[in-house]
């Protein structure tokens, strides 16, 4: 019990109520804005922003090649505050040539379904600028962390989240599908309010400053996030090939609220990521934190699975309408995934993440996409959109568990010495 105070006292001490409290707002923000879409925009309408929403989720981890997760990790290390700052400086300008290329691509791959579906391309445009300005808050986001600034993270976060749905709330309103649409494009832009010039100025070209190695770290982090999205979106895609655009709806408001359960590991790494690099090889603190991570996750994860299987018929038509019902089981399959992603991935795949091994995550990742792609092929057309969840809840569970063996092998090499 004494380690468990003493881990919640260095959670609130680095900030983390703070954290705790944007993320919640950032998440509950997000959530209001998608039953707000999906209560008056048609179910048509709503299946197509899905679609489209789902390429674009595709394309935001890779936002400057991994420019921001690079600075997260070499800012982290770097003791020194202006060489913080150069390190910032090289990391928005040539990452933001690497995010305009991502941009292009984007515009490709959405064209395809341009050619199945009719009325996207006002869908597209809209949320093409909006991948834009992500960039920019990815990178101010990343900034205030690398200085250990969770306070001001945390206010940024929670003024893009409200100012966000504040838009959303009466753009739909008043100009349905595309006032929602130009509310989505505007929300990350509002992060420029805190950009500052130490983010972006000059590099400083004398500093000692391994490129190289950064850009390998940065391109790891990258495809792992890359590859995780498709993972998320992959499902999307293969309902929309094989079946209707309202399934892509139906679907979607089933997995909403468990997905955001990721919020809960989220917070914790979040506010602990920077400690977790800087004591990377310390095998006693990575113990202690996997302890009492557990200590907190574990009861609280049984406690979810049980509430949402007794209410697994009731929730989603309570949030999106009765248009929804019958789909508890979809929700429930998400929801023990999730759950299960919350005992492994999150906590494995943030360590591999902080002791420098990305490439575990995007071979984890990687796996993942041929099971959830094996699975859809073979389950969708027998059982549809619950054929889908399957396939993405064991994909989720064999990426924690790939994460899990390969950490604690590297945590026994650490303890014999052989790192």
């Amino acid at each position: 019990m004494k380690e468990l105070i003493r881990f919640l006292k260095e959670f609130i001490q680095n900030k983390g109520l703070f954290v705790f409290t944007s993320i919640f707002v950032s998440k509950f923000s997000m959530l209001l804005t998608n039953i707000i879409a999906a209560r008056l925009i048609s179910k048509e309408e709503f299946g197509l922003v899905a679609l489209v929403f789902s390429v674009f989720a595709i394309f935001v981890p890779l936002s400057g090649m991994g420019s921001y997760q690079g600075l997260l990790r070499f800012g982290v290390l770097e003791k020194n505050n202006e060489n913080r700052d150069a390190i910032s400086n090289y990391a928005f300008r040539k990452g933001m040539a690497n995010h305009l290329m991502i941009t292009v691509f984007y515009f490709i791959v959405c064209y395809f379904y341009t050619l199945k579906y009719g009325n996207l391309k006002l869908i597209i445009l809209l949320f093409g600028v909006r991948l834009v300005g992500t960039y920019f808050l990815n990178h101010i986001q990343t900034y205030l962390r690398t200085n250990n600034d969770n306070k001001r993270f945390s206010i940024l976060n929670m003024t893009v989240s409200v100012v966000g749905l504040a838009m959303v709330v009466v753009g739909t309103f008043g100009f349905a599908l595309t006032g929602y649409l130009v509310a989505m494009a505007i929300m990350p832009w509002v992060s420029l309010i805190y950009f500052k010039k130490p983010m972006y100025a000059n590099f400083v070209p004398t500093l000692n400053f391994n490129t190289k190695e950064f850009w390998s770290y940065s391109i790891h982090s990258s495809l792992n996030s890359f590859f995780s999205d498709i993972l998320f979106s992959i499902d999307f895609m293969l309902i929309g090939l094989m079946m209707q655009e309202s399934d892509i709806a139906f679907y979607k408001t089933a997995i909403i609220l468990p997905m955001n359960l990721a919020l809960l590991p989220q917070i914790f790494m979040q506010t602990d990521y920077p400690k977790l690099t800087l004591n990377h090889q310390d095998v006693g603190y990575l113990k202690y934190y996997i302890k009492n991570y557990y200590k907190i996750f574990i009861p609280l994860g049984i406690a979810i699975i049980l509430v949402g299987f007794l209410l697994k018929d009731l929730i989603v038509p309570l949030f999106f309408g009765n248009d929804y019902c019958g789909n508890g089981w979809v929700f429930f399959i998400i929801l023990l995934a999730l759950v299960l992603n919350m005992w492994l991935r999150s906590l494995y795949g943030n360590l591999a993440a902080a002791i420098g091994k990305a490439n575990w995550n995007t071979h984890a990742t990687l796996g993942a996409i041929v099971i959830i792609l094996a699975v859809g092929f073979w389950l969708i057309p027998i059982y549809g959109i619950i054929g889908a969840a399957v396939g993405m809840a064991l994909a989720l569970t064999f990426t924690g568990i790939y994460t899990m063996l390969l950490f604690y092998a590297y945590l026994r090499n650490l303890e014999n010495g052989k790192i």
